[in-house]
């Protein structure tokens, strides 16, 4: 900035040197009687000394806008960072409410189920064995009250066994079991239940560093994915792949049903899969819905591995 401004104020000092020098030399004689070749040069000094002049206000004044519009760009820069690490803290502070949440969701569901299972599988079983007692001593005396008896006691059984059914979904992975194991035994459940076919492939899961928190998320992702294909999708046969790839766990379900609705009806499904979408991004994972590569549709949830613990030297 200073240097442009020595240089025109050099221009200026020899423009003013160079109308000067002729007139000193021709100092005693008047203005007037000047020659036109001097005074043309007088005019032109006079107009290039104007013209530098108006060009270093110019180039002045121009430096001066481009500072206040860099300080301007610098401030909006700045504004524009600390709004994205505020948004980067709140998106952090709502991942780990939804994981509270959902560690505290876990907890009551295991609760409740646990109290099912004690007390309420406990009396439902005691009444049948008092039916089946009763059935018996009535077999020869009233062969009506019998039959009625066997009736109740089938009843009993399917309402014990959708007791069983509902224990099992609240508890998704229970004590002792892996979460390929409670996937591949749901699966069993779910297609035997609604007539599918179904295959599973758990053979590419590594058991051997697992956290219950992520195995409950994609448990809770295939619950949800396989009552959408139960609701929607019309399907014949499903398919669970569980793997481990580039430091994910990933959980593929696909069916041959009649495929995503289109865009206009894309929200009439309800709020599963939005469920299914913030447990994954919670955990740091992601979600996706694609078409199957022979109709049907393929949800995919991906959640990070748990980091292994560093090791502790010994002392």
């Amino acid at each position: 900035m200073k240097k442009p401004a020595s240089f025109l104020s050099y221009l200026s000092a020899s423009a003013l040197v160079a109308v000067s020098a002729p007139a000193s030399a021709a100092m005693p004689l008047p203005l007037h009687d000047a020659a036109p070749e001097l005074l043309a040069a007088a005019m032109l000094a006079l107009a290039a000394v104007a013209v530098a002049l108006l060009l270093q206000r110019r180039f002045l004044a121009a430096q001066e806008r481009s500072s206040t519009l860099e300080s301007q760009l610098q401030a909006e820069r700045g504004a524009h960072a600390d709004v994205e690490n505020a948004l980067a803290g709140s998106h952090e502070v709502l991942c780990r409410l939804v994981r509270q949440q959902e560690s505290v969701r876990e907890a009551e569901r295991a609760r409740i189920a646990c109290d099912l299972h004690d007390e309420l599988g406990h009396r439902l079983l005691s009444l049948r064995v008092e039916l089946a007692l009763q059935q018996a001593a009535m077999r020869a005396t009233s062969p009506a009250a019998h039959d009625k008896l066997a009736v109740a006691i089938a009843n009993l059984d399917a309402v014990i066994r959708s007791m069983r059914t509902i224990v099992a979904g609240l508890r998704p992975i229970g004590p002792g079991q892996t979460l390929r194991q409670a996937a591949e035994r749901h699966l069993a459940e779910f297609a035997r239940l609604h007539g599918m076919d179904y295959r599973f492939d758990g053979s590419g899961l590594d058991e051997s560093r697992r956290d219950p928190e992520r195995d409950a998320v994609l448990f809770r992702v295939l619950q949800e994915s396989l009552s959408n294909v139960a609701r929607h999708a019309q399907a014949t046969m499903v398919g669970v792949t569980l793997v481990e790839s580039a430091g994910e766990s990933v959980l593929r379900v696909e069916d041959d049903g009649i495929g995503l609705p289109p865009p206009e009806r894309a929200g009439m499904r309800g709020r599963g899969i939005d469920g299914m979408r913030e447990r994954t991004e919670a955990f740091g994972g992601t979600l996706s819905l694609a078409p199957g590569r022979r109709g049907g549709t393929v949800v995919c949830a991906s959640l990070p591995l748990p980091h292994p613990a560093p090791a502790v030297s010994p002392m």
